[in-house]
């Protein structure tokens, strides 16, 4: 008999000195009625948590996500209405950008409720008559209790077995993504509202499902999108472009100079550093990214040509590295990229069909 999930404290995972510490109460159930019934933890880290849960109703499985909360704001009453309205503001951006992406793509999992109650992780900090806080709950992509694996979960299998993605295999990653990406890039009107174009602000490799054969990737965690134009407060800053390091804080992190309007070379440049993760079965070194990064050619080119000894071809090396380079070099959009995504498909095929053609008898 599986044991029932019990109601604590989740701190947030960290990765790096600068964080804030944050947490959330997680109780057993959520919805007014209890609906869905918490089974196990999936994910602690990025802006928010993710919860597997039953929904009583169905029986099926859902994902349950909720927002942290920093431990300044349980200390202190007075920040406790700006949070919930960044949190709101964040979730409801969220949710139009994953409509708009789902609506012209089906790359998105379904969302299933919305559900506000009053607020579990107030009520435990010991706030009186807490307001209510909102809970996304989404489609489960899995098998039972085991969520699909991550394009995070494949780099690393791979890394192990040193089983390089096959060139038809990164291009079918990087036109997936690309897919989204346009759709969301796109502007569309939402119930009669002016046309917005999304900026996703978080792609990485752990925001990308793989489900399969045959293989599909599925960008998920909106949390982060905002409108284009906008200022993008939350990202990776891992694969987010840098900053020179003279903006560098004491504790190494970095806020990129691009978080202060979201553009679509924002999220291509993030496109670049998952695709160049995948392409190595590593991340590249910060190094190497300031380097790319360059308004030098040479010093650009240097890590470029590093990137090429991979082998995966000239075009999608250099698809590569022109997600990765600074503003002005960098390609202005996704559909710049899908056409050379399709020139580097075109020139692989006619390879494969030089190879089968073998040597010809001369005898």
């Amino acid at each position: 008999m599986e044991t029932a999930f019990e109601s604590r404290w989740l701190e947030a995972d960290k990765h790096g000195g600068e964080e804030e510490d944050r947490s959330a109460w997680i109780p057993a159930a959520y919805g007014a009625d209890g609906r869905f019934r918490v089974k196990k933890v999936l994910a602690g880290a990025g802006q928010g948590y993710t919860l597997l849960a039953q929904d009583s109703w169905s029986g099926g499985d859902v994902v349950v996500k909720g927002m942290w909360w920093p431990a300044e704001v349980l200390a202190n009453p007075r920040y406790v209405q700006d949070e919930l309205a960044k949190q709101h503001q964040q979730r409801d951006s969220g949710l139009r950008a994953a409509r708009q992406a789902s609506q012209l793509t089906q790359q998105c999992p379904v969302v299933v409720s919305l559900e506000s109650q009053p607020s579990p992780t107030l009520l435990a900090a010991g706030f009186a008559d807490a307001p209510q806080e909102q809970f996304l709950v989404q489609q489960f992509i899995g098998n039972r209790d085991q969520a699909a694996s991550t394009l995070k979960d494949e780099i690393e299998r791979r890394a192990q077995l040193a089983e390089y993605f096959a060139v038809s295999e990164l291009l079918d990653l990087a036109e997936q993504l690309c897919n989204t990406l346009a759709a969301l890039h796109t502007p569309r009107h939402v119930l009669g509202s002016r046309a917005t174009s999304w900026i996703h602000a978080d792609v990485k490799p752990e925001n990308v499902l793989v489900l399969g054969p045959p293989w599909r990737y599925v960008l998920i965690d909106y949390d982060a999108a905002v409108p284009m134009g906008a200022r993008i407060r939350t990202t990776t800053a891992a694969y987010a472009p840098p900053s020179p390091p003279a903006s560098r804080t004491p504790l190494g992190g970095r806020s990129s100079a691009e978080m202060a309007v979201a553009s679509e070379g924002f999220d291509i440049y993030m496109l670049g550093a998952t695709l160049a993760d995948a392409a190595g079965l590593r991340r590249p070194t910060p190094e190497q990214y300031q380097d790319l990064y360059s308004e030098n050619i040479d010093t650009h080119g240097r890590v470029k040509r590093q990137i090429a000894a991979l082998g995966y071809g000239p075009i999608l090396t250099s698809v590569i590295a022109s997600c990765l380079a600074a503003p002005k070099m960098r390609l202005r959009s996704v559909d710049l990229v899908r056409i050379d995504l399709a020139r580097a498909r075109s020139a692989t095929a006619v390879l494969d069909v030089l190879g089968t053609l073998g040597t010809p008898d001369t005898t």
